[in-house]
């Protein structure tokens, strides 16, 4: 759905496992690998990624683990996105946050992983809680053909 409306879809992503010592580089890239090819069995695609390796208890604190910005400062400016016409969305408060900073609009998709502190603070930070990623995508693109 977002494909076919030209809407670019990114994926940042907190892969602490790494620094962890749970998997490799080449074991997330193959992960992400066999993703694509799923994606690409259905005509959709992901236009790029982002992850961050660290975990501050192994590597110390880094500037790119969400919600920290540098992933999404790295992705805007590389892609050339106004965020402010962005959909962020994910199923952690870490993952919508940065919405606000960017001025885009912020959906939350709980799962059954996602503590309920974490509903209320997305919420309180003005993340749209939805059961779906499709109701996500789907609001955001009728907001974003009103607004045109």
């Amino acid at each position: 759905m977002l494909n076919a409306s030209e809407v670019r879809v990114i994926v940042i992503t907190n892969q602490s496992g790494i620094a962890r010592g749970l998997f490799t580089t080449a074991d997330y890239e193959a992960v992400r690998e066999r993703v694509d090819a799923e994606l690409a069995s259905f005509g959709a695609r992901i236009d790029a990624s982002f992850y961050c390796p660290h975990h501050a208890s192994v590597s110390g604190p880094c500037e790119c683990r969400k919600p920290g910005r540098l992933l999404f400062d790295e992705a805007i400016a590389a892609l050339d996105i106004d965020a402010s016409q962005s959909m962020f969305a994910g199923d952690r408060a870490r993952d919508v946050i940065p919405a606000r900073l960017y001025g885009g609009r912020a959906y939350l998709v709980p799962a059954s992983s996602t503590p309920p502190a974490e509903v209320e603070e997305a919420a309180a930070a003005g993340a749209k809680v939805v059961r779906s990623l499709v109701e996500a995508a789907t609001e955001f693109l009728a907001l974003t053909r009103a607004a045109r």
